[in-house]
């Protein structure tokens, strides 16, 4: 559960959304404080999750790419 990159972020999300519904309509700003309080920890787990845990599904870079978008051509891009 807490080596899951999707649970760390879902988990992210909601705090994210309830601390923003809580500020936006002034309910319970303790809870609010709370949340405000523990969401840099909540931030370094997903951080930590998704590096450790996470894994790349696309197309992996070839010798002559030092970086590179999956939905363009390296022909087409041009040169800067």
């Amino acid at each position: 559960m807490f080596k899951n990159p999707t649970f760390s972020v879902t988990v992210n999300t909601i705090c994210v959304i309830l601390f923003s519904l809580l500020i936006e309509h002034s309910l319970t700003q303790n809870i609010a404080f709370a949340i405000f309080i523990f969401f840099p920890f909540l931030a370094v787990w997903m951080v930590y999750s998704i590096l450790r845990y996470g894994k790349y599904k696309g197309k992996e870079l070839t010798d002559k790419e030092e970086w590179g978008y999956e939905d363009k051509d390296r022909d087409q891009l041009g040169t800067f």
